[in-house]
């Protein structure tokens, strides 16, 4: 081997480290998506707390309800303001964190609504909370998964859920219950602008 060759070895090998080192995602915090992002993600804030003002004596509530939700929208927030790789994937126990209350929403706080219809919703949580997870790790290499998948929970709640009620074919809503769907929507709204913000750090 000769002296120029040992050279261009590690000039090659930096390459590639370089290479890989840039693959994956970034959020870019200055981006309308992510600013509207952080907006949903503050107003689930006051929507979960005025919502369940009347129970915050409660333990299972605040606990199990209340603070995921505040946590998981306030790390959030933390997470597009620093808009590198590693807090990226840091997300996912943000948005874990989220996906736990909800799931306990369907537990002590349900609407009036079957146990098929509790179990969906747990499968469509679980599996937001799995896709979000291999998107930021960059197991799947795309964001249009989830940027579709958002907009299914989102309208689901508004037409199954919402409507009827609006439209008088189902049990009116106190001002407390509209407060929570308000924050269960803004959550959502949220996710499908961080997603929409992702940017791939591949040249490609």
């Amino acid at each position: 081997m000769s002296a120029c060759d040992c050279c261009i070895i590690p000039v090659e090998r930096n390459e590639a480290v370089m290479k890989t080192d840039k693959q994956g995602f970034r959020i870019n915090a200055g981006q309308p998506a992510a600013v509207v992002s952080m907006i949903a993600f503050a107003c689930c804030i006051p929507f979960q707390i005025m919502g369940y003002a009347d129970r915050l004596r409660e333990p299972a509530v605040t606990v199990g309800l209340v603070f995921p939700t505040v946590l998981s929208a306030l790390l959030m927030i933390a997470v597009i303001l620093r808009h590198d790789q590693k807090a990226l994937q840091f997300s996912c126990f943000a948005v874990g964190i989220g996906i736990i209350g909800f799931v306990f929403k369907l537990v002590i706080d349900p609407r009036d609504t079957g146990f098929t219809h509790h179990l969906l919703a747990s499968a469509l949580y679980i599996g937001i909370f799995v896709l979000w997870t291999l998107t930021v790790f960059y197991v799947i290499k795309t964001k249009w998964v989830l940027v579709l998948l958002f907009p299914i929970p989102f309208f689901k709640h508004i037409i199954l859920d919402d409507m009827p009620v609006l439209l008088g074919t189902a049990a009116p809503l106190g001002a407390s219950d509209w407060l929570k769907e308000l924050c269960m929507l803004s959550f959502m709204l949220a996710l499908f602008f961080f997603a929409v913000s992702l940017k791939k750090m591949t040249g490609t």
